[in-house]
């Protein structure tokens, strides 16, 4: 991935999900970094002199090769923990999508990268089949 401000970027990542930089290279004016997302994830940004980065809300499927990401929360309270974290960064409105089989919260990063994170419902909890026409709002601040 492509960032035009790479402090900016890991300071987004820090705050949202408390992810670490495990590694940092600047090679002939070319910086790069490993940003620990947990669960395994990492997050291997570039910031390009003289590559324009595209900004703000792009639509969906014209993103580009990487169209968004999707993260797992382990837990249920990580999951709404996450969800607030990201509205009061102003990377989300706070709303969840109730897809049946799993919970999501959308958020876009500082650079234009749509993601979210998701939650995993549990067989008890898990309802339909995860077709769109069955999915179902929580506006912020409202849980499930």
């Amino acid at each position: 991935m492509l960032t035009s401000d790479m402090d900016r970027l890991i300071g987004f990542y820090d705050r949202v999900f408390a992810a670490e930089v495990v590694r940092e290279w600047n090679e002939d004016g070319l910086r790069h970094v490993l940003i620990d997302l947990g669960g395994g994830f990492l997050l291997h940004p570039f910031q390009v002199p003289g590559i324009e980065v595209p900004q703000g809300e792009l639509t969906m499927f014209e993103r580009g090769r990487i169209d968004h990401l999707a993260l797992r929360a382990e837990t249920a309270d990580e999951f709404w923990e996450l969800r607030d974290r990201m509205y009061r960064e102003g990377a989300s409105d706070g709303q969840v999508t109730d897809m049946g089989i799993l919970l999501s919260a959308g958020f876009q990063d500082p650079d234009g990268l749509w993601g979210e994170v998701c939650l995993d419902r549990s067989p008890d909890q898990a309802g339909g089949t995860g077709e769109r026409s069955e999915w179902r709002y929580i506006p912020y601040p409202e849980r499930d």
